[in-house]
């Protein structure tokens, strides 16, 4: 019986490289070798027409080791070999291993290899006694005995290291080894997307945990528990002097210190350590360049991350970041402005026509959203995006293309609260309640309630809410009162209240302090208006009293059939984060610029980030904060 080899090459967007191996192979194919090619989810799916010998299987993209399990369940040869798409072998590759194989019967052999087209490394093997690097533990420089693997299947948490896992988990010792002295593996060390460079470049989001102990002593066995729950899904490296446990090599590279990137330093600290800048993970990411305080895009990216945050993970990349945007964005979708940290996400979505997209965003699928007509001559599609969107069939009509697909702006179902009209009349002193008023507005605020606050006053102050606006008093105030929402009197005491009475007068509803005087001037509480305590701080149900009267209308919406038309480009996945609020937390923006004390930093005005509910409501009081959610 023929001695017969499958050799199992896993394939992810790898032109032109992966046309270079296969012409190598090509005149190495005989019958006793099978050639599996398994396409993971390239986005211009692999095509083997000049070269029919070789078996493809394409499925979805999951990764390296996905893909060599798929080879390893459908391998059917005695023997089994690896190579990476982008690398090459030596034109008698498949004849060397097979005569290896037939007259020595090896259960495992090592080839000898070496780098081509960057940095050089050349490992030659001399004798069967001659061991890989120790950080050269890969599949594609061995040949297995399939019976060897087995059931052992490759760890497809891991984006990096793996390949050590597999090689410790078939285990080779005991086995009967071979080794081949001549080059038989070429690996391209400059290949722009290996993953080698893609992993020390921080633009995979590996897990390498990094231990330093000078002496490992027998009575340190937690690390042998640690080590073997984080191989789960972590590259462990052991950085020791003497190392007196040795099952920990079970689980870990040990080695002797030496300069070393990780992701995290455990155990002492060493200054060996250089720590690995991981990317931000989502599966959407979206490019804005810049969020206006209003604007169309700016309305797509808020109804899109509201609609979509229910199927994915949302990542908006933005240089500035207007902070009511911002704040509207953060129950649905991550944000940053960071353009150095690498993003990995499944779809890049680019929502500036005009601008490319940035070089930090790592994508599998990359989509073009066009939200302008072509307004002058020379503005043209560009043709690196997978799919271009538009918004409309107009604005497809305008550029004149027939390939983009149309999918309508997704809108907000919901109708929004009513952002209420006040009216006031009086100066901001102390007997008329000006700090009440103020406190009341700030309110306002941590509830997410918008307003517009007229304040009829000669005064001239500063510091205050940003709804509230100071107006030059005029006789004629009653047109501003009637089209007032509420007219707010907020005073110590009134001997009879002018204001309060004009309002009623002209069907418009007030605002009040427990003025004794009300009884007397026919004021029934929730029928003209309401009372609020004289700190109103305490006051009660205050959304029920200010919206009770509102009946918003439901705005019906074409959002199923959009967000299908979504779901059918970007993938029928989930979300894998939970975006939960940190317990106790209030998110703040800073009115102006401070120092501050508790995280010992500068805060810049316009800065949003979270602060103990408390101090977000003591900042608010003194003026630092707006409370945005």
């Amino acid at each position: 019986m023929e001695t017969t080899l499958s050799i199992i090459i896993p394939c992810y967007n790898a032109e032109p490289y992966i046309f270079e191996l296969l012409d190598r192979l090509a005149p190495q194919i005989v019958p006793e070798v099978e050639v599996i090619v398994i396409d993971d989810g390239s986005k211009k799916p692999f095509s083997n027409k000049d070269h029919g010998w070789a078996r493809v299987i394409r499925q979805e993209n999951q990764g390296a080791s996905a893909a060599r399990n798929t080879g390893l369940d459908i391998a059917k040869g005695d023997y089994i070999a690896f190579i990476d798409a982008d690398d090459l072998v030596s034109e008698n590759y498949i004849e060397t291993i097979l005569n290896k194989a037939k007259t020595e019967k090896f259960d495992y052999c090592y080839m000898s290899w070496k780098s081509f087209g960057g940095w050089p490394i050349d490992v030659k093997l001399n004798s069967i006694d001659d061991q890989f690097p120790e950080f050269n533990l890969c599949v594609w420089n061995r040949v297995y005995k399939r019976s060897m693997i087995g059931d052992v299947r490759f760890n497809t948490k891991k984006l990096v290291a793996e390949d050590a896992q597999f090689i410790r988990e078939v285990n080779e010792k005991g086995k009967k080894k071979a080794f081949i002295a001549d080059y038989m593996y070429f690996y391209r060390s400059d290949a722009a997307n290996s993953l080698t460079k893609r992993a020390g470049d921080g633009k995979l989001p590996i897990k390498r945990i990094i231990y330093y102990y000078p002496h490992v002593t027998k009575d340190m066995g937690f690390l042998l528990e640690e080590f073997k729950q984080e191989d789960d899904d972590a590259e462990i490296i052991l950085m020791t002097e003497n190392n007196e446990i040795p099952e920990l090599s079970e689980y870990a590279m040990v080695i002797k210190p030496k300069y070393i990137k990780g992701t995290e330093l455990r155990g002492q600290h060493t200054p060996f350590f250089y720590k690995l800048e991981t990317p931000r993970v989502t599966q959407v990411c979206l490019y804005i360049d810049t969020l206006y305080k209003i604007g169309g895009i700016e309305t797509w990216t808020y109804n899109f991350c509201k609609a979509m945050h229910k199927y994915y993970d949302i990542l908006v990349l933005a240089k500035n970041i207007d902070p009511g945007q911002q704040a509207r964005l953060l129950p649905y979708a991550e944000i940053t402005s960071d353009f150095n940290r690498p993003i990995v996400c499944d779809t890049a979505i680019n929502c500036r026509y005009v601008l490319e997209l940035p070089r930090n965003i790592e994508y599998k699928k990359y989509f073009q959203v066009v939200h302008t007509c072509k307004m002058k001559p020379e503005w043209t599609i560009k043709d690196q995006a997978d799919k271009v969107i538009y918004v409309s069939q107009v604005a497809a009509d305008t550029f004149g293309d027939t390939n983009g697909q149309v999918i309508h702006n997704l809108t907000n179902p919901q109708e929004p609260k009513k952002a209420l009209n006040l009216v006031s009349a009086t100066r901001l002193s102390y007997e008329k309640g000006g700090q009440r008023m103020i406190d009341f507005a700030r309110m306002l605020e941590r509830h997410n309630i918008d307003y517009t606050w007229l304040v009829f006053t000669d005064e001239k102050l500063s510091g205050l809410p940003e709804g509230m606006i100071l107006k030059r008093p005029t006789l004629n105030i009653l047109p501003y009162i009637k089209a007032a929402d509420f007219v707010v009197q907020l005073s110590d005491q009134e001997a009879y209240g002018y204001t309060i009475v004009e309002a009623w007068q002209v069907g418009t509803p007030t605002i009040t302090t427990p003025l004794p005087v009300l009884t007397e001037i026919g004021f029934i509480n929730g029928k003209q208006g309401f009372i609020v305590p004289f700190d109103v701080n305490e006051v009660k149900n205050l959304e029920e009293k200010l919206y009770s009267q509102y009946q918003p209308a439901y705005s019906s919406s074409n959002n199923t059939k959009i967000i299908k038309q979504w779901r059918d480009i970007l993938g029928n996945t989930k979300p894998t984060k939970k975006k939960k609020p940190q317990k106790g937390f209030k998110w703040v923006c800073a009115l102006k610029d401070f120092t501050d004390m508790q995280q010992k930093r500068n805060v810049k005005a316009g800065e949003v980030y979270q602060v103990p509910e408390k101090r977000a409501e003591d900042g608010v009081k003194a003026g630092f904060f707006k409370i945005i959610t």
